[in-house]
């Protein structure tokens, strides 16, 4: 009896000390008027977080990325910002700051003066700028939301593109070298006045070609879109998802999975009409094989007209895990890799009870649980949250 006794204490007391060592936090950032962020990446122990930050107190007003360093308690070592007082500098969508070969790289673009373009910034370890590019200076309206790096050492970039007179934008893709310096590009979309189309994410496919994930827009229509493409950008194919009898959201969300396929996020998917602009929604995940088809597709989440969804990942069990906003509140979503749920947390940022919070960016972390980054009001102002792999 006393050995049976002596195991449990020593198997209680490992218990202990291996949950302690899982660091878990919930915390607001801001040091200037308004801020956000949409993007964590893990760098060893630390956390970099992108956002935007706007100063109402400075004399040029103008928006500027930030890019943060937090430890791995919270706790801010340091923060940069990039832009100037002339333009209005912005960062793309979710994990448009990426990690690569010899630093990192990130997409956004910049409008001021009567004019706009898309950059790409090259940045060392230590975020100093190498180099930034930038495209399509002349264009009426231009943008970049994410990108990835190529296995030429070059980068793809997808956004949006719109030259014309009438409203017709059109989904962009950029190749370039190493260098940044252009190959060639790529747009796709439909033809007519108020018609456009975005590409809000990419990932490389095995036969060297392009998915493009993103959304069309026609009179007051939405609809989330796949792209697929060869290694030159020709289009291939093009997929719709969603309620066909609803405007939906964007794929702003595609990861390549352990088994070669793919899962699509579908921010919103409409499911009901509350009144003439306004409708209920739940968010969408699609499962593809590695040949495209069709493995699964499924809606999740409280029904609302705020409910969406942030970003989906898979984990290293090859589960599912998504950040999304149910019914107002944030939360993190565990599922099989069929698409059966698990379990749900629900989240709120510390000193505020306010609505339209969010979580958009999710990364697991090296101890096993997940580091999420958001918004939190008011005022506006970066959220992150740290959690174990149970979520709490």
């Amino acid at each position: 009896m006393l050995m049976k006794k002596i195991v449990f204490f020593i198997l209680f007391i490992n218990t202990v000390v291996s949950y302690s060592q899982v660091n878990r936090f919930n915390k607001t950032y801001l040091l200037f008027s308004a801020q956000d962020s949409h993007t964590v990446l893990l760098d060893n122990n630390n956390y970099l977080v992108l956002g935007g930050s706007i100063n109402y107190a400075s004399t040029d007003n103008k928006l500027k990325i930030i890019i943060y360093n937090i430890d791995s308690i919270g706790n801010e070592n340091w923060f940069k910002l990039y832009g100037d007082s002339i333009y209005d500098y912005y960062y793309g969508t979710r994990n448009s700051l990426i990690k690569n070969d010899t630093g990192f790289s990130l997409v956004g673009g910049k409008v001021g003066q009567g004019k706009n373009s898309i950059m790409l910034y090259k940045f060392d370890q230590n975020f100093d700028t190498l180099w930034t590019k930038n495209y399509f200076e002349d264009t009426n309206f231009v943008a970049s939301y994410n990108h990835i790096q190529t296995a030429d050492g070059g980068y793809a970039l997808v956004g949006c593109y719109d030259n014309s007179s009438n409203y017709d934008g059109d989904a962009l893709l950029v190749k370039t070298d190493s260098l940044g310096n252009m190959q060639w590009y790529k747009t796709y979309g439909t033809t007519g006045a108020y018609s456009t189309d975005y590409g809000f994410c990419i990932v490389s496919t095995p036969d060297g070609g392009y998915l493009i994930g993103g959304v069309t827009k026609w009179n007051g229509e939405d609809d989330g879109y796949i792209i697929k493409t060869d290694s030159l950008g020709n289009e291939e194919w093009t997929r719709h998802y969603g309620n066909p009898n609803y405007p939906d959201g964007e794929i702003l969300d595609i990861q390549q999975t352990q088994d070669s396929g793919y899962v699509l996020g579908l921010t919103t998917y409409g499911i009901s009409q509350i009144t003439i602009d306004m409708y209920d929604y739940k968010y969408n995940l699609i499962k593809l094989d590695k040949n495209f088809n069709l493995l699964w597709n499924k809606q999740f989440g409280e029904k609302s007209f705020y409910t969406g969804l942030g970003s989906v990942i898979e984990s290293t069990d090859g589960n599912l895990f998504v950040t999304a906003v149910d019914a107002h509140t944030p939360c993190l979503f565990k599922l099989t890799a069929n698409g059966d749920s698990i379990w749900k947390h629900y989240y709120h940022p510390p000193d505020t009870n306010m609505y339209d919070n969010n979580l958009l960016a999710l990364k697991q972390t090296a101890d096993g649980g997940f580091i999420m980054a958001g918004m939190a009001y008011p005022p506006q102002q970066m959220w992150l949250v740290k959690v174990d792999s149970c979520g709490c």
